[in-house]
């Protein structure tokens, strides 16, 4: 006999804390698919704000369309005065046992992010993977008249500025705990390496050496950096403490070493080095020992590490002009060339699920923040934000 699908009603309320109306449901359902080896059905019954002011019945458009982007899915929300509460329950039908409930309470400012919370709580409950719905890229962008680094919901709302260095800011990477940003910034006239806290809200030099302090990465503990320096006059790897002191040099070579990041269990390292006379794709231990080769040629640049670590992505350029996407197996050697004849696509970064890559593409003219399925099938432009944007970073 045939398993019929699962079936469950998701019932969900965002209602202001201090009113006490009750919550009017309507009765239309709109269905989700989610698939876990089996097909499960999801009903959303639209809900209602539970008074009729303008300011409630926006927030509570706000939130329904924020979850619809990330599920596909139709449903309606609402707040209050000072704070949003908005609680969920998943029903199985017909027989009605709950399989997920939970409240969340913001302020109104923070509504976009509770539904992202939601639909990622949601998601995780059903597949074990929390997805992408409430992560975000940062990127740097010129819009301003200076190169500052800005972040964005990863459905490309929501952008925020983060720093107002008034120069030249570029090249961000994420702490593993989602606190800060590690960029280079020109602030003070010189390539330096900054880290900017979300909580204390200030940008911290941590190298100023003479000449480059750049392409910086985080170690997957939080606890040492990978930088490309040069006051020694060659451009090599180094290893940093949080602090930005000096614990080891890692490359010895009279090229250019840069563009370096860890790979997930934090053993292995992947870099650029024209060492062989073009830039290509290396991999070392994390102490610096037994480099190898793995790009086969072209102009390669700004590798990035798989969450699972088992694939790099990188951009390989022709000698045309043209630059693509490419996501290499480490096991097989095997290759993906994510995008094809699209102008100059550059500096990928991996999803937090490792289902997506997020890079910069000159596609349509200036350099704008693409999203691309790793098999490159699904292509989507991020969303339109005057200026050049480059170098993205997702957020972990």
């Amino acid at each position: 006999m045939k398993k019929s699908p699962k079936t469950f009603v998701l019932a969900a309320a965002a209602f202001a804390v201090l009113l006490s109306r009750p919550l009017l449901v309507h009765s239309t359902d709109v269905y989700l698919q989610l698939q876990r080896g089996e097909k499960v059905t999801v009903a959303l019954p639209e809900f209602i704000a539970k008074d009729d002011k303008e300011e409630t019945l926006s927030l509570s458009r706000l939130i329904r369309d924020t979850a619809k982007d990330d599920l596909l899915i139709k449903g309606v929300v609402s707040q209050s005065r000072d704070k949003v509460s908005f609680t969920v329950a998943v029903f199985e039908v017909p027989d009605g046992n709950p399989v997920f409930q939970k409240i969340y309470r913001t302020p109104p400012r923070n509504a976009r992010r509770i539904a992202h919370e939601f639909v990622a709580d949601f998601i995780y409950r059903f597949t074990g993977n929390r997805g992408v719905s409430a992560t975000r890229i940062a990127f740097s962008n010129d819009a301003s008249g200076h190169k500052e680094i800005y972040a964005i919901d990863y459905d490309g709302r929501n952008l925020t500025q983060l720093t107002r260095d008034k120069s030249i800011a570029i090249l961000p990477r994420w702490s593993p705990d989602r606190e800060g940003i590690l960029y280079t910034t020109y602030r003070d006239g010189n390539p330096d390496l900054a880290y900017l806290s979300f909580s204390g809200g200030r940008s911290k030099t941590l190298s100023s050496r003479r000449g480059l302090n750049t392409s910086a990465s985080f170690s997957p503990d939080g606890k040492t950096i990978v930088a490309t320096l040069s006051y020694q006059d060659a451009t090599n790897l180094y290893l940093l403490d949080r602090k930005g002191a000096l614990l080891r040099r890692l490359t010895r070579t009279r090229g250019s070493d840069t563009s370096a990041s860890f790979s997930a269990d934090g053993r292995k390292i992947i870099f650029v080095s024209d060492r062989s006379g073009s830039p290509q794709i290396y991999m070392m231990n994390a102490d610096g020992s037994k480099p190898e080769r793995l790009s086969d040629g072209g102009w390669c640049d700004g590798p990035i590490w798989s969450p699972l670590g088992d694939k790099v992505a990188y951009s390989r350029g022709d000698g045309t002009g043209h630059h693509d996407i490419i996501l290499q197996d480490l096991a097989t050697g095997g290759k993906i060339q994510v995008t094809s004849d699209s102008g100059r696509n550059e500096n990928p970064t991996f999803s937090p699920d490792g289902r997506f890559i997020a890079f910069s593409s000159t596609r349509q003219g200036r350099r704008e923040i693409y999203i691309a399925s790793t098999d490159g099938v699904v292509q989507r432009k991020l969303s339109d934000i005057p200026g050049s944007s480059s170098t993205p970073s997702w957020e972990p």
